[in-house]
């Protein structure tokens, strides 16, 4: 099973590279405790541009943390404006000694700004570590190009 994240880890970086550019800041990403005793309350991050300077969406993390084998869901909402624009979300999920692994949200076919993911944390009997659960909206290429070009003032 390992060897199937593998071989989907390359294929998605693959593309994201070639023809996706990424549409949020870097820094938008929760804190998520694993391995205390309870589960934390909900969780909700405004999602920012690339320059950090317009809220484009929102996550919302259910719960926050919680005890090993927590199961936690992953919801994103773009914003009307750039739904069709974010045609991919990816969940990096970092878990600092453990490693890191990249999930894709499902996306909804009723509303294309909503994404959606349900994963399970693990670990040993007695961890408790923080892991870092990054966001990342992907628009394809050409559509962040038309977007500029049709902002070009003609100077």
């Amino acid at each position: 099973m390992f060897a199937l994240f593998g071989v989907l880890f390359i294929a998605c970086d693959e593309s994201s590279e070639d023809s996706y550019n990424l549409f949020n800041s870097d820094t938008d990403q929760f804190e998520v405790s694993i391995g205390i005793e309870e589960e934390t309350e909900v969780e909700t991050l405004d999602l920012h541009s690339s320059t950090g300077q317009v809220i484009v969406g929102t996550a919302t993390l259910s719960p926050g943390g919680g005890p090993i084998g927590t199961e936690h869901q992953l919801v994103i909402e773009v914003e009307n404006t750039w739904e069709t624009d974010v045609t991919q979300v990816i969940l990096m999920i970092d878990s600092g000694d453990r490693g890191t692994k990249e999930y894709v949200l499902d996306r909804d076919s009723a509303d294309a700004g909503y994404h959606q993911i349900d994963i399970q944390s693990v670990g040993e009997e007695g961890e408790v570590r923080t892991d870092l659960f990054i966001i990342q909206l992907y628009a394809e290429e050409e559509s962040v190009t038309s977007t500029s070009e049709s902002n070009d003032t003609g100077n």
